[in-house]
């Protein structure tokens, strides 16, 4: 496979408006308070992968009621067309971004979060070059988490971004690509 073919995009705020773990952490909040609170407490020696890991357990992400990105959407058919492999990758926990992924069946393969390791940041570019062995790609996002990502890609395409965000892409000397954001 040629990696420098290959389109990685975000999910929470970038292929949908909303953030998969918020929504299961306040699903679980209102079905289990007492239940969450130890998770909390727990969450304190093991880590955010282990609390998204336990909120998400059990979770039907409320598919009809997402809104999607509909410029992105159009963005990955296009990419596809030109023979490049997309894959889905989120901060979310597996268990969620699997939904999405059956859901929309338009992604080479989804990753998110698993109990040991929190999908977000700097941790998306390790698991891609250690994992994947993929040095060269490129990334769809919208956040600032998203930044460590982009330095390690071919150029920055992005969508859904805040004003400050969109200065520091702007300084930016990678090159740039606006995916204008349109949310059904």
């Amino acid at each position: 496979m040629n990696d420098n073919r290959i389109l990685f995009v975000d999910l929470d705020g970038t292929l949908i408006k909303e953030d998969l773990s918020n929504l299961a952490f306040i699903d679980f909040l209102k079905k289990k308070p007492i239940l969450l609170f130890f998770y909390l407490f727990i969450f304190l020696f093991k880590g955010k992968s282990f609390l998204k890991e336990k909120i998400s357990t059990g979770f039907e992400v409320p598919i009809k009621k997402l809104k999607f990105n509909q410029a992105c959407l159009e963005y990955i058919k296009q990419v596809k067309n030109h023979h490049r492999v997309v894959y889905l990758i989120s901060g979310s926990h597996q268990l969620l971004v699997d939904q999405i992924d059956q859901h929309l069946k338009i992604f080479f393969e989804s990753f998110g979060t698993k109990k040991n390791f929190n999908m977000v940041g700097i941790n998306k570019v390790k698991f891609i070059n250690d994992e994947l062995k993929i040095s060269s790609f490129d990334y769809l996002g919208n956040s600032n988490q998203d930044l460590p990502i982009w330095e390690h890609t071919k150029r920055i395409i992005y969508t859904n971004v805040s004003n400050d965000l969109k200065k520091i892409i702007d300084m930016s000397e990678l090159d740039k690509f606006e995916v204008k954001e349109k949310f059904n």
